[in-house]
């Protein structure tokens, strides 16, 4: 890969977990789907990075059981669906008042459901049993 693209990779992961760290405070910003983009952007730039964040206590399971194994738990795929589905709602509900911008949630709901729905469903307890079984 491109030294440029991991680098810009690299940026944009720590971002990421800048704005996960936000999120973690903030109860209306979400942290876990941040850590996971960073998960993503620093498997592809930086091992280093990347092996530091699977070591977060809380997050870091869940992370590398998405980035490496495409498996989350249920609690994850139904928190991430009402995340999405409850604002959408009330934004199409309340403000938005015009159907052609109905149109792009929409699909987008549509898309991000059908790739939360796509991933393996495995319980807790295998996403830590899988974490613990890789090598540090």
């Amino acid at each position: 890969m491109k030294k440029v693209t991991k680098v810009l990779l690299t940026i944009l992961g720590t971002l990421f977990v800048l704005l996960g760290a936000i999120g973690f405070i903030l109860p209306v910003m979400p942290t876990t789907p941040f850590l996971i983009l960073a998960g993503i952007c620093y498997i592809n730039s930086s091992k280093t990075l990347y092996a530091r964040l699977i070591k977060l206590k809380y997050f870091g399971p869940t992370i590398e059981s998405y980035v490496e194994r495409r498996e989350v738990t249920r609690q994850f795929k139904t928190y991430s669906l009402l995340f999405i589905y409850i604002p959408t709602i009330i934004t199409q509900i309340f403000i938005v008042n015009r159907w052609i911008f109905r149109i792009i949630p929409i699909v987008f709901i549509i898309i991000v459901t059908w790739h939360i729905l796509s991933l393996k469903t495995v319980n807790k307890d295998e996403i830590i049993q899988n974490s613990n079984q890789l090598p540090d």
